[in-house]
């Protein structure tokens, strides 16, 4: 079905380009990525600058500029700020995000708005970490947002950059939906109720995502799918589609596939879907439960709705 072009909510492509960037490589994207994404024909993505919690803000600056550069430097991908109306048949379209802010500990206003001025739309406070603005889950369970953790909320808001929730300890998510005023989104997570996994989200999170406006990327990581391993698979992880839809509404679950099959020593990925290129697995299993309507809602137009509104 190459009419259903795929928008990945998550990658952790900005962390790839850099590891390889510091042995000597270049054109990483092209020579790593740029196949698998033309053979699962993912549209576009949000491709994440990943910072685990010990990073300093010129680390995370040379991670933003480094991904920038590679992706400048491949013809058939095109950096986007503002997704356009009309997308270009066989182009891959990026969307810097960061994920995780710990480099982030004073001039908050003045380093968000360099991320944003650098291309990035779509960013998380934290990882698993405990930093300056927020606790991840990892994190003490007593501790949420700090002042500067609103700060950053608001003036992310205020340029239209998205906030993404997941990884945040429930104190953190909590304090995000009682201080944000726009939507947000939880780019790469589960339903806790199908899988109890810290990183997956409780019925009322959902809910809350969604009376918000925001999204629900499904996530690929098979220990965020099912505690057994023999049911780490495509179709479970269509169950937490179908749970998450009727629980909140088709128009807030998206994907955010979080693919690592790239990632040397941490292959995470489900028993039918190795890598990105495997969206046509993952559909099969789809089209066992959603009409075509809702599957390219899934997909990709509710993904594509927020990121053309999320200025409103």
């Amino acid at each position: 079905m190459r009419e259903i072009g795929y928008f990945d909510l998550h990658g952790d492509i900005g962390y790839d380009v850099l590891l390889h960037k510091r042995r000597g490589e270049s054109d990483v994207f092209a020579n790593r990525h740029l196949k698998k994404f033309q053979r699962g024909n993912i549209q576009i993505m949000c491709m994440a600058c990943f910072f685990d919690g010990h990073e300093t803000w010129e680390e995370m600056q040379e991670m933003v500029l480094a991904l920038k550069a590679d992706l400048a430097a491949c013809k058939e991908v095109e950096t986007v700020c503002e997704l356009p109306d009309v997308l270009q048949e066989g182009k891959i379209y990026a969307i810097i995000s960061v994920e995780g802010m710990c480099g982030i500990k004073e001039d908050v206003e003045a380093k968000i708005t360099w991320l944003y001025e650098q291309g990035v739309r779509l960013a998380s406070l934290a990882w698993n970490d405990e930093n300056a603005l927020a606790s991840g889950v990892g994190g003490s369970e007593e501790r949420g947002l700090s002042e500067l953790g609103r700060c950053a909320i608001a003036k992310m808001e205020e340029l239209g950059m998205i906030l993404d929730v997941s990884h945040l300890n429930e104190r953190s998510f909590w304090d995000v939906v009682a201080c944000a005023r726009k939507p947000f989104i939880a780019s790469h997570s589960n339903a806790y109720a199908l899988c109890a996994h810290r990183r997956n989200l409780k019925d009322e999170q959902l809910k809350a995502i969604a009376k918000a406006g925001g999204i629900i990327g499904i996530n690929s990581a098979n220990q965020f799918i099912d505690e057994k391993r023999s049911k780490q698979d495509c179709a479970h992880l269509v169950k937490h589609m179908k749970y998450i839809a009727d629980l909140i509404g088709i128009e807030h679950v998206a994907l955010g596939l979080d693919c690592m099959d790239f990632f040397e020593d941490d292959n995470e990925m489900p028993l039918d879907f190795l890598s990105c290129e495997d969206t046509g697995r993952l559909l099969e299993e789809m089209k066992k439960v959603f009409t075509l309507t809702e599957i390219k809602q899934i997909a990709g137009e509710n993904a594509k709705a927020l990121f053309r509104t999320k200025k409103g």
